[in-house]
């Protein structure tokens, strides 16, 4: 019977029906591939939703184009568009400008490769841009829990950025300071 108890608990704690491999927000009870944040105004909170492109059915392209769109759920901001791009999950950066918006950040996502460009953006004058130019990581980078980016506590508007090179047949990690746009 004591061998059962771990079962048990675990089946209560993660649902009957086994265990899932989705997680959820529980703060805000956002639905798994959905991020919420103040993007384009001070003052109204919305939701992206992922479209992620068709792959073919031998899996080495997309039936039509590669592209990840971010979908907002407020009816006037405008979609992001990330070409060459199969996947790759919103995060939100919070404000790291000063400007009183929250920034998104996208880990872009190809069929092959451990070398990814993390993206950042941040809306302006209507539009979505770069915040920062894209970052380049190598999967090692993310499996060892090293942010692309993160807010530069000792000067506003300016980040800290971790990225990924081949130096001597070894990738390193590298950081710097910068300002975001």
């Amino acid at each position: 019977m004591l061998l059962f108890k771990p079962i048990i608990i675990a089946a209560l704690l993660f649902g009957a029906a086994g265990f899932s491999n989705h997680t959820v927000n529980k703060k805000s009870l956002v639905p798994p591939g959905k991020v919420e944040g103040n993007f384009t105004s001070h003052k109204n909170k919305e939701s992206i939703s992922v479209i992620k492109p068709k792959i073919n059915a031998d899996g080495t392209g997309c039936d039509g184009k590669c592209e990840l769109i971010l979908r907002f759920s407020g009816d006037h901001t405008p979609p992001i568009t990330i070409e060459d791009c199969i996947g790759g999950e919103p995060v939100n950066l919070g404000d790291l400008d000063g400007d009183g918006k929250d920034e998104i950040g996208v880990l872009r996502e190809w069929f092959n490769s451990c070398w990814h460009n993390y993206n950042v953006y941040t809306f302006k004058n209507g539009r979505w841009q770069f915040a920062v130019p894209p970052i380049h990581t190598y999967c090692d980078q993310w499996e060892n829990g090293i942010k692309a980016i993160e807010k530069y506590p000792l000067k506003k508007g300016y980040v800290k950025i971790n990225y990924s090179i081949m130096a001597d047949s070894n990738i390193v990690v590298k950081n710097k300071i910068i300002k975001v746009k």
